[in-house]
């Protein structure tokens, strides 16, 4: 009788030792959380100090490029006359006109540029515009000839940073040369860009047929606005990560390890303003549409989808070193979780720093061979066998292995991820099938 009650107290002594060694365990994981989030703060802070980089390049080189353009504008004076016949006031509009087709051709030539350990993605580029103003129905437009100044008539071409124009720009309308000078007075168009005066002659003899050639530098994007009544644009380039955005998408595109080409066709029926109006009636800056080259060795946005996963690796690697010791009878003690989990910790601090120098991919490597050689020689401290050293760190190794294959699905990360997780735990619910955890 008493030989029966000794063992049921050790039975339970047991079972409340494991409990309280379960609840520790859990406890140094909401520790290990602390540092965790120091981590991801750390990150955050040098993806900003990047970017602040970045900015400055930008700044210094020349920032994104918008092309609107080109664009007529007549100015013309309405009389207001009283019921007397007498002129009351003058009133001064603008009248606007669109090409009839707008084709775009251009280039892009990137080119990435360091500060200090940082890069930013800009480039340069040969853009062609072509097209055709029709010929003005001078009878039904909204002025009589004779309030038209015929002296300020100007064509304008909205440019996003002036600053990247890399050469002298001129107007080819039909068989004359016309240089433009800059600055832009057409608000709906932009706030930047370049004009020129065309004469009276040239109005009056359109339809006219006009080519611009522009070489203009920017970073990181490009992008275009539909201007003509049929808007053809095509782009390459020797990037081969681009991201196509804006309000329309191209209608044929071809991307590959050599670069990408992407063709666009635009109706004014898919715009939401005409090919004439007066004053500031419409706004065209909402119709853009381009490509930005995406930049694919973004380290800090990998080492932030990295760091995320960092408890679940806590946790696996902690539940398999209790499993060993349930199995094996040789107990690890809390410390040594504590140091363990420090050692997964500086996995990620190793990652962030080699990444900023080698890219993400080696830096995982060397990072993960770095972590996982410390914990397995310091497995081999308190563990009896090789065999449990080597079954632990390989259990690391696969969990690394397990996040390294995520970051590379992209869109099939959650998918993956999530029936990775189940299989994980399915194998865990079978290989603790047979333990008995009350004694």
């Amino acid at each position: 009788m008493k030989t029966q009650q000794l063992l049921e107290e050790k039975v339970k002594s047991k079972s409340f030792r494991f409990s309280v060694k379960l609840m520790t365990i859990g406890l140094i994981i909401l520790i290990l959380l602390i540092p965790k989030m120091m981590i991801m703060g750390l990150i955050h802070e040098r993806k900003m100090t990047s970017e602040s980089a970045q900015m400055e390049v930008h700044k210094s080189w020349s920032y994104q490029q918008t092309i609107r353009g080109p664009i007529l504008t007549i100015p013309y004076v309405e009389k207001v006359i009283d019921k007397d016949g007498k002129l009351v006031k003058e009133e001064h509009h603008e009248y606007h006109v669109l090409p009839k087709t707008l084709d775009i051709k251009g280039e892009l030539f990137p080119k990435e540029l360091n500060r200090s350990i940082y890069h930013s993605i800009v480039y340069e580029s040969a853009i062609s515009l072509n097209g055709q103003f029709e010929k003005l129905d001078l009878e039904h437009l909204p002025m009589s000839p004779e309030d038209i100044k015929w002296d300020q008539i100007r064509l304008s071409i909205a440019v996003g940073d002036l600053r990247g124009i890399s050469s002298a720009v001129a107007l080819k309308w039909n068989d004359q040369q016309l240089p433009f000078s800059p600055g832009m007075n057409t608000p709906t168009l932009g706030t930047n860009g370049i004009s020129l005066i065309l004469s009276g002659n040239n109005i009056k003899t359109m339809p006219a047929e006009f080519s611009i050639q522009l070489e203009l530098k920017g970073s990181n994007a490009i992008s275009f606005a539909p201007l003509g009544e049929t808007t053809n644009v095509s782009l390459s380039s020797s990037w081969n990560d681009p991201s196509f955005q804006g309000l329309f998408l191209p209608t044929d595109r071809n991307v590959n390890e050599k670069g990408f080409t992407a063709e666009w066709k635009v109706l004014n029926y898919n715009r939401d303003f005409p090919q004439q109006w007066t004053d500031n009636a419409y706004d065209l800056k909402s119709s853009d549409f381009g490509v930005a080259l995406v930049d694919v060795a973004d380290h800090y946005q990998k080492n932030e989808r990295t760091a995320k996963y960092g408890i679940m690796i806590i946790v696996f690697v902690f539940l398999s070193f209790f499993l060993n010791e349930i199995i094996t009878k040789q107990r690890v003690h809390p410390f040594q979780y504590i140091l363990v989990g420090f050692a997964i910790l500086a996995f990620y601090l190793l990652l962030l720093s080699f990444s900023e120098h080698v890219g993400f991919n080696l830096a995982y490597l060397i990072s993960a061979v770095s972590v996982i050689g410390m914990v397995f020689i310091y497995s081999r401290s308190f563990l009896k066998t090789w065999l449990s050293s080597i079954a632990l760190t390989s259990i690391l190794s696969v969990a690394f292995l397990f996040i390294f294959i995520l970051l590379q699905l992209e869109s099939f990360a959650l998918l993956v991820g999530s029936i990775g997780l189940f299989l994980i735990l399915g194998l865990t619910m079978f290989f603790t099938r047979r333990i008995n955890w009350y004694e």
